[in-house]
């Protein structure tokens, strides 16, 4: 049971502080003051106005790890806390200076307060002066919080707004290079448009020079470059006013004049399509603009409004004062509208206001508008109509901003407009009548310079009907079933994927074939359409010839299959015979069941039974079922098993290689692979496997799937371990039964020259002691005692060479250099010896990280050996050959080849020994120090097995990080 604290049976200690019933009230709370301030503060004291301590809380002598006497009567700055550095200290003393005189200072500090003084933190410290009754300042209360935490969290907080600015800045960048990119096409673009539109103006130009079929195509040619001049025109606005170079030239007209010239450009198209178009503005209206601009501003909104108008429709253009300053331009029609959620993006770059897939256009239209508006220092919005359709309305001051040069109004016409295409016939009448015996052709296509352009292409060899939409091409299949269809992907009403669903959905259109045309270059739509409704597709632009071959392959195998099936259905078939057929299968089919399932419970018994672990994954490599053997081998059941994957399971160093060999064999690219690797198992450790692995085909849509058999091989590995550890202990063996040979070695190589040694110098003292010393003859003794000398002390450096072992001085090593100095080395040798020397060096080798010196005395050992064995060959065919290449898993390899007598065979399997040598005079150390230092370096040297004369000795140095 707990007893609650009161005052009458308080005896306890808080924070130090020892609490006793039989204190008095003032000592009572006194002591309850030292508590509460010992939990409020991180830091408390007094000190007097000389900045000695007085008195300290707890909290902040047990952050420093100090005791109360440790600093009382102390100069405040020399305690713990300030050890940060000697700058606080005379920070905090400055501080009790300036506090002293009455002033109350404030600032962070960091301070030794936590982990009794190890750790630093951050304090919100202060010194307030205490005064006494006649204002003077007492005392110094020294204060403190802990901020250290607000202190991290605002220097995460600049880093992340350093970082923040940087990606700011660098998407600035990215804009700025994309305004540019846009900038440089479109200007790139007008040179092409303008050598295809004045050919093409000055062809039209010529009368009774082209009949109307090649005026027709020529005017398609006319408009639809037009129409792409007009949106190179609208990048390079947008690149210009991202630039900030886009400047108004404002000049004083009437706009009531200039809106009627721009209306007239409209005139026509209102008319063919019987749209009610009514102009409403005064009779005058001055205002300063920029006359180009302002006409682009009211030909965007009109051609808008023509766009979503459909036929019968009416578009109403008014113009009027607002105000004293300001007009307003309205454009209304009577179309679909804007939906509400777009209101706010119509006017952004590449919005689109209908969301029907058909849209056309380059969404750039509205946002030219409003950055021209804007220029003006005007405002524009859309809103709905009454009665259906929008309305975009315009406000502009009338008069240009202070200060800004104003041109007077002049006779000038209207900036020439895009002039609007007429529109064409929905359905132009062929200029053929219906031919027996052609095949018939639906083309559906909304655009109608692209339907009149494929009609043109197909109506010589075909019958061709046109629908301008879905709705229409399925009319007209069901008054005349075409033998083909040509139909878009986007169109309004009925669009062509709807088209096909349904035509494919009807049993007598079911085998009708169709090519789809489509700018969109979506290849899941290309293999979903050609796997699932048509049977060719072609993407915007193709070339004329392409769509007739493509179009004749399929008329002629549809025709090939209707005579195939008229031929089956003509022929009777035999009752009898075709019942007997039936059931001998059925007997085979029986007979093949019964052996499938004894085949099964055959497999099945393997598969159980098995010391073999068999598992099928599925195409990331997860295991979907394993036998028993597998399970045990790698410590799961069977339902634990099921699901993991065979890459995570892998040894870490090997799990890419296998991710990316699973992977191989899914696609395709590998048939199979076998392999040894580690697995890791439940329990711990490493299975040491056998693997191979194999991809089984998918059968009905189901799989494919992933065989894998494993084979547990970690006996067979550590056997193989004990075993190179068993030969590494007999190599150093053999190594010291060799040292014995060596000695004896030792004694007859040096033996022979120290003999002459002695013989030449005993000569020389006798030629010496002579009355008359024959000078000539002691030089010829000294010769020869030199050179019997470094003949035995070359045997001495071979010996302490392959004796050596590690001394390997690794360096950053070009191995073209090392051959040049080599070849120029031995280039008098080559010569006198009339040896011919072939060198072959890939280009771009990596630099080696091998011994240089080293290095080089193993080429030198095969250069020479290469000359010494062509010394008996006719000068003509004293051939070398030396090549130097890389390869992905041996590093650097270095092949050199003689054309001399070769190596007996019988000798093949000695000449790496030390002390057996081919050469009569040859100390037989040459080739065996050579495969030490290669093989110290992780290579290998090898003579290469080979048919012709001579010998080719080839060895490797791996590439190192």
């Amino acid at each position: 049971m707990v007893v609650p604290l009161t005052l009458q049976n308080l005896t306890t200690s808080v924070k130090g502080v020892q609490l006793s019933p039989h204190d008095s009230g003032e000592v009572r709370r006194q002591k309850f003051a030292r508590v509460i301030l010992d939990a409020m503060y991180q830091f408390l004291g007094l000190l007097d106005v000389d900045g000695t301590v007085l008195e300290i809380n707890r909290a902040a002598l047990e952050g420093a790890g100090i005791v109360l006497d440790d600093v009382v009567g102390k100069p405040f700055w020399e305690a713990r806390w300030w050890a940060v550095s000697d700058e606080a200290r005379s920070q905090v003393r400055s501080m009790v200076e300036h506090a002293a005189r009455g002033h109350f200072i404030r600032r962070d500090m960091e301070v030794f307060g936590d982990l009794h003084g190890e750790k630093s933190i951050f304090v919100d410290f202060s010194l307030t002066p205490i005064r006494d009754d006649q204002g003077r300042v007492a005392f110094l209360l020294p204060e403190g919080r802990n901020i250290s935490e607000k202190v991290a969290i605002q220097a995460e907080l600049t880093r992340k707004n350093g970082e923040l600015q940087q990606a700011l800045e660098r998407l600035r960048e990215i804009d700025g290079f994309k305004t540019k990119f846009f900038a440089n096409v479109s200007h790139e673009l007008r040179t092409p448009l303008t050598l295809i539109l004045g050919p093409v103006e000055q062809l039209l130009k010529e009368p009774g020079q082209l009949g109307e079929r090649e005026r027709a195509r020529l005017g398609t040619v006319q408009r639809n470059a037009r129409s792409l001049l007009q949106q190179v025109n609208d990048l390079l606005d947008l690149a210009r006013i991202d630039a900030d170079k886009m400047p108004l030239a404002y000049v004083h007209v009437n706009l009531t004049s200039l809106l009627q010239e721009i209306a007239a450009a409209f005139s026509a198209s209102a008319e063919e399509r019987a749209i009610v178009f009514q102009i409403d503005s005064p009779s005058d209206l001055l205002a300063d603009v920029d006359r180009a601009k302002f006409v682009r501003i009211v030909a965007n909104l009109l051609s808008n409004a023509f766009k979503f108008t459909h036929t019968g429709g009416r578009i109403r253009c008014s113009l009027h004062r607002v105000s004293n300053d300001r007009f307003l331009l309205s454009v209304q029609d009577n179309g679909p509208g804007v939906p509400a959620d777009m209101k706010e993006q119509i006017f952004a770059r590449f919005a689109q206001a209908s969301t029907d897939s058909s849209s056309y256009g380059s969404g750039l239209g509205l946002n030219i508008v409003k950055e021209f508006v804007e220029l003006h220092l005007g405002t524009v919005v859309v809103l709905d109509a009454a009665g259906g359709g929008a309305i975009f309305q315009v406000e502009m001051p009338v008069r240009a901003p202070q200060g800004t040069f104003v041109r007077e109004m002049g006779e000038h016409p209207a900036p020439a407009l895009r002039q609007q295409p007429h529109s064409l016939p929905d359905l132009p009448p062929p200029p053929h009548a219906h031919r027996s015996g052609l095949a018939h052709i639906l083309v559906v296509e909304d655009n109608q310079d692209l339907l009149h352009f494929l009609h043109d292409v197909l109506v010589d060899n075909y019958n061709v009907t046109l629908a301008a939409n879905g709705a229409a091409a399925m009319e007209a299949v069901l008054n005349h079933t075409p033998d083909l269809i040509i139909t878009d992907l986007m169109m309004p009403q009925v669009d062509g994927m709807q088209l096909i669903q349904e035509l494919r959905a009807m049993a007598q259109f079911h085998q009708i074939p169709a090519i789809v045309l489509t700018a969109r270059c979506d290849d899941a739509l290309r293999t979903n359409l050609l796997e699932e409704f048509v049977q060719d597709y072609l993407t915007k632009p193709f070339s004329p010839q392409e769509l007739r071959a493509r179009v004749h392959n399929l008329i002629t195998v549809k025709r090939s299959v209707e005579l195939l099936q008229g031929e089956l259905a003509s022929q009777a078939s035999d009752v009898g015979e075709l019942t007997a057929a039936l059931v001998t299968h059925r007997k085979f089919l029986q007979d093949s069941l019964l052996a499938l399932q004894l085949s099964e419970r055959r497999w099945l018994g393997l598969y159980e039974n098995t010391a073999v672990g068999i598992a099928m994954a599925d195409d990331e490599g997860r295991i979907l079922i394993a036998n028993p053997a597998l399970q045990k081998m790698l410590g799961y059941d069977e339902h634990e098993i099921r699901g993991l994957s065979l890459v995570e399971i892998t040894e870490a160093s090997e799990r890419s290689m296998t991710e990316h060999n699973v992977h191989g064999l899914m696609d395709g690219i590998l048939p199979s692979y076998q392999l040894e690797k580690r697995y890791e198992m439940r329990q711990g450790g490493y299975l040491w496997a056998n693997v191979s692995a194999s991809r089984i085909p998918a059968i009905d849509g189901d799989g494919p799937w992933l065989a894998v058999i494993v084979e547990d091989i970690s006996s067979r590995k550590q056997a193989e371990s004990e075993l190179a550890a068993t030969q590494t202990e007999l190599v150093r063996v053999s190594r010291f039964t060799a040292m014995g040979e060596l000695a004896a070695s030792i004694a007859h190589e040096v033996n022979q020259p120290l003999s002459a040694i002695a013989t030449n110098s005993q000569a020389a003292l006798r030629w010496m002691s002579r009355d008359a010393p024959d000078l000539q003859e002691v030089a010829a003794a000294l010769n020869r005692v030199y050179r019997d000398a470094n003949l035995a002390g070359d045997v001495i450096a071979r010996i302490r060479n392959f004796l050596s072992r590690g001394g390997i001085k690794h360096e950053r090593i070009a191995v073209q250099h090392i051959l040049y100095d080599l070849l120029r080395m031995l280039h008098t040798l080559f010569q006198e010896s009339g040896v011919q020397v072939t060198v072959l060096v890939s280009p771009a080798l990596p630099n080696l990280n091998a011994d240089k010196v080293q290095l080089q005395q193993v080429l030198l050992n095969l250069l020479i050996n290469a000359v010494e064995a062509m010394r008996d060959q006719p000068p003509d065919q004293r051939l070398l050959s030396i090549t130097v290449n890389e390869q992905a898993t041996q590093g650097i390899v270095f092949t050199v080849c003689d054309s001399g007598s070769g190596i007996a065979p019988e000798m093949q399997p000695k000449i790496f020994d030390a002390l057996f040598s081919t050469k009569n005079d040859g100390l037989g150390m040459g080739l065996a120090i050579s495969r030490s230092i290669v093989e110290n370096h992780g290579g290998w040297l090898r003579l290469e097995p080979g048919g012709g004369t001579g010998a080719c000795f080839c060895f490797n140095i791996p590439l190192m990080s």
